[in-house]
């Protein structure tokens, strides 16, 4: 019999609204007192100290989940950076070191699907205790918006939870140990914008609503608005501390309709969950904030994470821009024409480099993989690589490639699907000083800068996004195709020590 997602909600229930004390999410917001409304106008362009209108009443949420959760993205960080990271290994600055795992020699388990695959979910050492340093737990979201949960060895697999019908796009927690079956989907109310899910804090949620306001909700405390004007679709990703950064200012103006409709941001914000304040509110002139989200990292080195966007027009195309955080623009990345940048991730890829950012320039098109980094205030491209289509045109699925050891040989390397999405393509950088090296990959193709180190066959075409976590001793990907979904667990190296942004 199928298992209500209400059931794995915690018995303890409000009149107010449904918030998650999910441990390890920051936020706690101190506030107005309940009841207290405060109401603003638009800041000027830029830096911020917007305070948001205040209400008390249900949000539409209908319980509490239990703390000390673990919460599972599609996009593998609250941050957006799709990195696999050690959770207990810190450098200096505050970087997580990225995890290790021999991925790339492992043999894949397959998973018994019922139905196309659509999202993967991924949850690792944090809650599978007692268990050989290996096991796995994996949400499996079909076409069909029905799930079940898999508990996954490197040897095999097995059923656990059948999920019924969840919301999509998909927010996992597990609340308990996930063989027991404390693992679920959150139910997203009707309260939330249809094509978006809520963002976790320690005391309540922060989501945009069907009219895109951006709320910040707190059990027991009411809540607080921004009237933004967010895309119903947008993702929120968390920079630091209190501080959420999205896209705002929905706009048509640029009808490139890539990414599942002709609706972009035009607005870069930053909003503060303790003090309900809007920090940053920057807009743009004529162009668009091009996806769904921004990416919060380091991409400097000094410590401060730094905000990654995709900015784009129809007279020029589309460029990587990254912001510091507090709105003022860093520096902007070459333009090649019309299309897409998709931006994945950042992270050390050469051995005790600098940070790059790793993209797919026009996926659909030109489909080369590029690596971004800021020398001497500006953005250069520092290796290129043809071959990869890490996004399905029409898609709201950007979660098409992640970093780590993989190889467990202590360097990093881009997991990315390539341009028939029927493999995936272990990826490393060479040469360094931001002069690009030719090299020739393991499969005999020649790149400036990268290359490939090996691959991993998934026997269909991609439907999923390419999933990941860490393990105790290790970690473990995945990918799902129209025929099921496939899982590769690799143990670790001791020594890996790139650090992620």
């Amino acid at each position: 019999m199928p298992t209500s997602r209400r059931a794995f909600l915690a018995a303890t229930t409000v009149t107010t609204a449904a918030l998650s004390t999910v441990a390890g999410c920051l936020g706690s917001r101190e506030g107005a007192t309940a009841g207290q409304t405060r109401t603003s106008t638009r800041p000027p362009e830029g830096s911020s100290n917007e305070t948001g209108s205040r209400r008390d009443g249900d949000g539409g949420f209908d319980g509490l989940l239990a703390r000390n959760a673990t919460v599972a993205y599609t996009h593998l960080r609250a941050s957006g950076n799709r990195v696999l990271a050690s959770g207990n290994r810190v450098l200096a600055g505050g970087n997580r070191v990225l995890a290790s795992g021999n991925v790339a020699d492992a043999e894949p388990v397959d998973l018994d699907v019922s139905g196309t695959p659509a999202w993967l979910l991924a949850y690792g050492h944090s809650v599978a205790s007692g268990d050989d340093g290996q096991t796995t737990f994996w949400t499996v979201v079909t076409e069909a918006g029905t799930a079940r949960t898999h508990r996954v060895t490197p040897t095999g697999s097995e059923r656990l939870v059948d999920h019924g019908a969840v919301s999509t796009p998909p927010l996992g927690y597990a609340t308990a140990e996930p063989a027991s079956g404390g693992v679920g989907v959150v139910d997203t109310p009707a309260t939330v914008a249809s094509a978006t899910h809520p963002v976790p804090l320690e005391r309540g949620w922060l989501y945009v609503d069907p009219e895109g306001d951006l709320v910040v909700r707190e059990v027991d405390d009411g809540e607080t608005r921004f009237d933004l004007s967010v895309p119903r679709d947008a993702r929120i990703v968390h920079l630091d501390g209190s501080r959420y950064v999205l896209y705002g200012g929905a706009t048509d103006r640029y009808r490139h309709g890539a990414l599942g409709d002709s609706v972009e941001g035009s607005r870069l914000v930053v909003v503060d969950t303790d003090s309900g304040r809007l920090l940053v509110d920057r807009e743009l002139d004529s162009s668009v904030f091009e996806g769904l989200s921004p990416l919060a990292a380091d991409v400097d080195g000094d410590g401060q994470r730094e905000v990654v966007t995709t900015v784009s027009d129809a007279a020029r195309g589309a460029r990587i821009r990254v912001y510091d955080a507090d709105g003022t623009e860093r520096a902007t990345g070459p333009v090649y024409g019309s299309g897409w940048r998709h931006q994945l991730c950042v992270a050390s890829f050469l051995p005790d480099g600098p940070p790059e950012i790793a993209v797919v320039r026009k996926p659909h098109v030109d489909q080369t993989l590029e690596f971004y980094r800021l020398v001497d205030g500006e953005l250069r491209v520092t290796a290129t690589l043809e071959g990869y289509a890490s996004h399905t045109y029409g898609s709201r699925n950007l979660d098409g490639g992640l970093a780590a050891d993989l190889d467990a040989d202590g360097r990093v390397e881009l997991l990315v699907p390539t341009t028939d999405r029927r493999q995936l393509d272990g990826v490393r950088r060479s040469g360094g000083g931001g002069q690009p090296d030719e090299e020739t990959g393991s499969d005999g193709r020649q790149g400036d800068g990268a290359a490939v180190a090996w691959s991993l066959p998934l026997d269909g075409r991609l439907s999923t996004n390419v999933g990941g976590t860490v393990t105790r001793d290790g970690l473990a990907v995945g990918a799902g195709t129209p025929d099921g979904v496939r899982v590769w667990t690799g143990r670790g190296h001791s020594t890996a020590s790139r650090p992620s942004r």
